[in-house]
This record gives C-alpha cells, structure tokens and sequence, in this order.
C-alpha cells in the first residue's frame, strides 16, 4: 500500500516514522475503515516502545537507574 506521507520531522526511527506516514491513509478512507488504520499504527508505536525498554531498561540516568539521585 502506498502512503499519502504526513508532514513533520523524521523521529530517527523508521518504524515509528511509517507508522505515523499511514495516519495519511485515513484521508483517503470511510470513517468505518479508520479502526483498523488506527489498530495498526498503534500496534507499530507500541512495539517500537517495547524494544526501547528492553534495549535501555532502567540507563544511566533514567529514573531509578545508577546515575538517578538515590540510586
């Protein structure tokens, strides 16, 4: 399927930067036809949350983590 595009700045990731391009599609669909659109892109977005978490859980820094204040 080709996408429309979505105006804005690239996140830096490709997933979320796709996900976020297939909002587009919703322009060009019955309003009966966005629940699927919007079930996959929130799909998309929140399994690119998912790695976030599992490649960085808790990094210097980051709340609860060893540069955090009391940690």
């Amino acid at each position: 399927m080709e996408h429309r595009g979505v105006s804005g700045p690239a996140t830096g990731d490709a997933r979320v930067d796709e996900a976020v391009a297939r909002l587009a599609d919703l322009a060009g669909l019955p309003v009966a036809e966005h629940p699927p659109v919007f079930e996959h892109v929130h799909e998309r977005l929140t399994e690119a949350l998912g790695d976030l978490d599992v490649r960085d859980p808790a990094g210097p820094g980051s709340p609860g983590g060893p540069g955090a204040p009391g940690g």
